[in-house]
């Protein structure tokens, strides 16, 4: 039976002690990691938007926190760095797990990341929240920058029989641009060699989209500052409901530990 209407499914928290099965470069900009461990036998992954966070080993080797009372806590000493991943792909029979790293910036994770081989140890937490999107719409309109690609590329590998999709990606340049695979009919526009950062010319250019359906559902999601101006141009502009529009701020300009739950006014 589809859905209109996005459902949340709260998971108990839990830390994974993985290992790295596969390393592959997808472009010059991502690492695709396959992560596999017995500690997934009980992992679940609704929803193309589900993230985790990944824990690389320090000099000292892998130290993973423990839960107490549904929150991490971590032990004395040195904390290792944690960042959070968008699921690509999930196979329970092979109890493995596929996160597409962007390796922009200068991150530890994204560093480690980019030298990881297999056999490295690796924890994994989460997700904490699922939100699965509704599936009952004609057409689907995904917006974002690079950090949103992972997410956006799952959504297409699952988008319902019947439905269409309309993807706006904001990108640095022709290099960062790769192939999605969807069963169903979809149109991509890349935004690329931009003047500015390329996360500000996503609300210009869907002040100028044409939308292929007026029974849409958008989601988007990126730099958090940007995704502000994109919903209002989504509510305003395009004239779509507010329970038919999803944004997420996934990362916030000069603030490394910016929290992807928190609401875009904060």
């Amino acid at each position: 039976m589809s859905t209109r209407t996005v459902e949340l499914i709260k998971h108990p928290m839990r830390v994974r002690h993985l290992e790295v099965r596969a390393v592959k470069r997808t472009g010059p900009l991502y690492q695709l990691l396959t992560l596999a461990g017995d500690d997934l036998a009980d992992f679940e992954s609704p929803s193309p938007t589900d993230h985790v966070g990944l824990v690389p080993p320090i000099e000292t080797g892998l130290v993973l926190p423990e839960v107490v009372d549904g929150r991490l806590r971590w032990p004395d000493g040195e904390r290792p760095p944690m960042r959070e991943y968008t699921v690509r792909r999930f196979d329970r029979a092979a109890r493995e797990i596929d996160v597409r790293v962007l390796l922009h910036g200068n991150g530890p994770v994204a560093r480690w990341a980019a030298e990881a081989a297999v056999g490295d140890e690796v924890g994994v937490t989460g997700p904490r929240i699922s939100k699965v999107m509704p599936d009952g719409f004609t057409n689907y309109l995904l917006v974002g920058d690079l950090t949103a690609v992972p997410a956006i590329a799952r959504w297409l590998s699952t988008l319902p029989d019947g439905a269409m999709a309309q993807v706006l990606i904001a990108a640095r340049s022709e290099d960062d641009v790769i192939e999605f695979k969807c069963a169903q009919p979809i149109w991509v526009l890349w935004l690329t060699e931009l003047s500015m950062p390329e996360a500000d010319h996503l609300p210009l250019a869907l002040e100028q989209l044409r939308l292929y359906s007026p029974d849409t559902f958008a989601w988007a999601a990126g730099e958090a500052v940007a995704m502000k101006e994109v919903r209002r141009v989504l509510l305003e502009d395009q004239g779509l409901r507010a329970e038919n529009v999803k944004v997420t701020g996934y990362w916030r300009r000069e603030q490394p530990d910016f929290d992807y739950e928190a609401p875009l006014e904060a």
